[in-house]
């Protein structure tokens, strides 16, 4: 009885004694912690609450509760100002940018990975080297190129003009896919796979934690995208480029509206985070990107 006492008292586990000092130091950082967290969220609820109110309620009460809370400035967007064109035009270009992008970086980093071929390196080290490139230092090279090949203010064009910026992605998945045991891929061969089931059905299902987090990236950035669709697809504003045609039409005479639509804007990335958040915190929690 006494043995099992003292085995029971070895493995307790021991109390955290903090010194003053200690106490005082996590209380500051609790604190600045909770002022960041409140100043990242103010914005939004001054958005939100300013979004139910009238243009004269506005002026008169910026910062309170709206007194009545009107939902007309949300109706007033999809009625005068095309809100619902905007999110089709997002949606489309947002998916289609996301699965065209994520399968070619696949399919590079596959291919540059497992199979050895003259020019493998050059190919790679070019990927990266394009990369790097700055977008504004491409842009007037770019948008030649669009107007020749009559791609400009076209879905296709937005897709190939977007879906090719997939460096960072590529280098991850270039890695990951090299770690992978060949044996894998020889065992379905012998079975009779072909190299895109095997590239389908093994390896894209192995990698699918990563290819799943850099696609919630990748959704992210396409959807707050400004500078290309408002360059490239002018006819067809997405939300980004929506938000600021309604700035520029309301801004100082009626800015709830422009909070309404600011608030509508972030709902898909809300829900499309929420759906996806517990697969990217478990990919990115405990040092980078792992499966």
């Amino acid at each position: 009885m006494e043995r099992q006492t003292i085995v029971n008292r070895l493995w307790q586990k021991p109390k955290t004694i903090r010194s003053t000092g200690e106490t005082i130091v996590l209380w500051v950082v609790f604190i600045l912690l909770a002022l960041y967290a409140a100043s990242l969220l103010y914005p939004f609820i001054y958005l939100f609450f300013g979004s139910f109110k009238g243009a004269l309620e506005f002026r008169k009460n910026p910062l309170g509760m709206p007194e009545n809370w009107n939902t007309k400035n949300y109706k007033l967007i999809f009625d005068n100002y095309n809100m619902g064109e905007m999110f089709f035009n997002s949606i489309t270009l947002t998916f289609g940018n996301t699965i065209v992008s994520m399968l070619l970086s696949c399919m590079a980093a596959y291919v540059l990975s497992k199979y050895r071929f003259k020019g493998n390196e050059f190919v790679y080290t070019a990927v990266i080297v394009a990369s790097m490139i700055p977008t504004v230092a491409a842009l007037p090279a770019t948008y030649k190129l669009m107007s020749d090949t009559g791609l400009m203010d076209s879905y296709v064009g937005m897709i190939l003009l977007q879906c090719g910026a997939f460096g960072g992605s590529f280098m991850y998945l270039h890695a990951y896919f090299k770690g992978i045991p060949w044996s894998y891929a020889e065992s379905a061969m012998l079975d009779g796979a072909s190299e895109l089931r095997v590239f389908f059905t093994i390896m894209i299902p192995l990698a699918r934690k990563s290819i799943l987090t850099f696609s919630i990236i990748r959704f992210l950035g396409f959807w707050n995208d400004y500078w290309l669709p408002s360059l490239f697809y002018s006819e067809h504003p997405t939300v980004a480029v929506g938000l600021s045609q309604i700035s520029a039409k309301v801004a100082n005479r009626n800015d709830p509206v422009l909070f309404a639509a600011m608030i509508i804007s972030v709902v898909p990335v809300l829900i499309f985070y929420t759906a996806f958040q517990k697969q990217l915190m478990g990919n990115t929690i405990g040092g980078g990107l792992k499966e």
